[in-house]
């Protein structure tokens, strides 16, 4: 074999492993299903840290330390994600785990190379803060949670020893599961996200939420304020109880009046919710005692 031919036979091997080296270089860095699962997991942390400047940013950029951790390798790059992280968020603990989620998706393009500043990470972040928050409000804590506490009242009304478990199970369940799945569906769907805010399915979500939490308060109201009034006129056969008249105009009239004008003193009054037990309280003895109000079967 000639010198010149194996000069050549150098050189393609050298450039076959420069080619291999630029491939690998080209291996895109993905988030694993165990990066998600810790991410998921910090999330339940969330309101442990909140402070009056920021609110939830610490918590937001302590549940980013896997992502950035697997995403970045050197040094710098982590401490530039760290302190995007850092910047004012507030939302719905629930429904922040979407938000999470699309910015795992924006952390992982913009490690792979993606024109993606940190201006975008954040504005991305505080585009989505207030719908999420109306959607977790009025999704978990003003529809799942009235209800979930309504049946394990009535569970505890009927002597029931499993109400306060079923009550912690069910609630603490559905939360943490909430949470494993919102991060996904937000990290898949990554910026789609940030179009579906703006297309009013937010708001038909709310609206659609806060029609269903009245439905299911309103029942709770009939079925667990146990009120009625003893008020009788005239005597002997003649004798018209007020009960019976309010029951003909509207059955659990008075539960309902009950829960409105508890509702306006909260709402319209601004009533602390500890006064408003107090007045409870007061009325019910004095009630009771002018033989007004009486224990409703």
């Amino acid at each position: 074999m000639s010198l010149k031919h194996k000069e050549d036979t150098k050189d393609i091997v050298k450039n076959e492993d420069v080619n291999s080296e630029l491939e690998n270089q080209d291996i895109k860095v993905k988030v694993t299903k165990k990066t998600l699962n810790s991410v998921s997991r910090r999330i339940l942390l969330f309101e442990n840290s909140v402070n009056f400047e920021r609110m939830q940013s610490l918590a937001y950029t302590y549940t980013m330390i896997p992502v950035i951790k697997q995403l970045y390798k050197k040094k710098e790059d982590r401490k530039q994600a760290l302190q995007r992280h850092l910047e004012f968020f507030n939302s719905n603990v629930s429904t922040a785990s979407l938000i999470t989620g699309v910015s795992v998706a924006m952390e992982e393009q913009k490690a792979n190379g993606k024109p993606i500043t940190d201006e975008s990470i954040n504005a991305v972040k505080s585009g989505l803060m207030g719908p999420a928050s109306g959607i977790g409000d009025a999704l978990f804590w003003g529809t799942f949670v009235p209800i979930v506490g309504g049946i394990a009242a009535s569970m505890g009304q009927d002597g029931s020893i499993f109400a306060p478990i079923f009550h912690q199970v069910v609630r603490v369940g559905v939360y943490i599961a909430m949470i494993f799945m919102f991060v996904r569906f937000g990290y898949g769907q990554g910026m789609n996200l940030f179009q579906y805010a703006g297309h009013g399915a937010v708001k038909k979500i709310t609206v659609g939420a806060k029609i269903l939490a009245a439905i299911v308060i309103g029942g709770l109201v009939a079925s667990l304020v146990h009120a009625q009034t003893g008020i009788t006129f005239g005597s002997g056969e003649s004798e018209t109880t007020l009960q019976g008249v309010f029951d003909q105009i509207l059955p659990n009239l008075l539960p309902l009046s009950i829960f409105g004008l508890l509702f306006y003193l909260l709402n319209k009054r601004k009533w602390s919710p500890i006064l408003l037990i107090l007045f409870v309280f007061l009325l019910g003895l004095g009630a009771s005692y002018f033989n007004i109000l009486t224990i409703g079967e």
